[in-house]
């Protein structure tokens, strides 16, 4: 086992399923689980996802070699300084956060010296929340995106990878700006895409959605709470990415403006190419 406690703070989709890989893997004598409600307590001892679960984070951090904070964004930072003075010496803290640099940041100032943390986001989940649609494998052959600062302590590094991959994560090392870069184009502007085309329709309209409107939606229906913080702590990678994605549709637009078929063919072979590849 690498761990003799390990804490997972929020237990909806993400938390709940770490819980049930951990509990897997073998990779704790005991997993602890931490939630802001009654209900999810129940829901999430009933699933297994943790040995105990508490309502209280502070006293739950204490003697865990390793927390895991999975809330949304903002939230997280608050977490981490709720928690500080409970952590052991020795402890690191990683978390499951979609942006990076706000996170490292605020949370490297905020932790004790000897206190390490290690800033990771596993590339898995789906539209839907909530410790009942926990998943053991949801992490099995994804990616998880670990940063590392000037601050980033190695062997707190290291072991945070190790415990990614046992969990069945492949793991790519960067830097908070480099990860909040990439990570709006492949993951907030897509949401940002998806929640305005949701938008732009009535719901007159809405009766006739299909397979393609349903495909390309899909994603608007998770957490408004969650993606309200993602957009909030990288909008200016966000906001570089709408203005990338308005240069795309005017092309479009442009070519229908036109009423030029070749045109169109070859944005469309472009974009075929790309989206084939991956």
């Amino acid at each position: 086992m690498m761990f003799k406690r390990i804490t997972i703070i929020g237990l909806g989709l993400i938390g709940g399923s770490l819980g049930l890989a951990i509990k897997k893997q073998r990779l704790a004598q005991e997993v602890i689980g931490v939630s802001r409600r009654r209900s999810t307590v129940v829901r999430a001892l009933s699933r297994g996802v943790a040995d105990r679960v508490t309502l209280d984070a502070a006293k739950a951090v204490q003697g865990a070699d390793l927390v895991i904070l999975c809330a949304p964004v903002l939230k997280i930072i608050d977490i981490a300084r709720d928690i500080s003075g409970s952590l052991e010496e020795g402890a690191i803290v990683t978390d499951a956060g979609s942006t990076k640099k706000e996170i490292v940041k605020h949370i490297e100032s905020i932790l004790p010296d000897k206190v390490h943390f290690v800033g990771s986001h596993p590339l898995a989940g789906s539209e839907k929340s909530g410790v009942i649609y926990s998943d053991g494998n949801l992490f099995d052959n994804s990616y998880c995106l670990v940063t590392r600062s000037s601050w980033t302590e190695k062997s707190a590094l290291e072991k945070v990878k190790k415990f990614w991959r046992r969990i069945g994560m492949k793991v790519e090392v960067m830097s908070p700006d480099k990860h909040d870069m990439i990570i709006s184009k492949l993951s907030h502007l897509p949401h940002a895409s998806s929640a305005a085309l949701s938008n732009a329709c009535s719901k007159a309209e809405l009766r006739f959605a299909a397979g393609g409107f349903k495909d390309a939606t899909r994603i608007s229906s998770s957490s408004p709470e969650l993606w309200k913080d993602i957009f909030l702590t990288n909008r200016k990678n966000i906001i570089r990415g709408i203005s990338e994605l308005e240069k795309e549709l005017s092309k479009i637009k442009s070519a229908l403006k036109k009423n030029s078929g070749k045109e169109l063919m070859k944005l469309l072979e472009k974009a075929k190419t790309v989206r084939d590849s991956i």
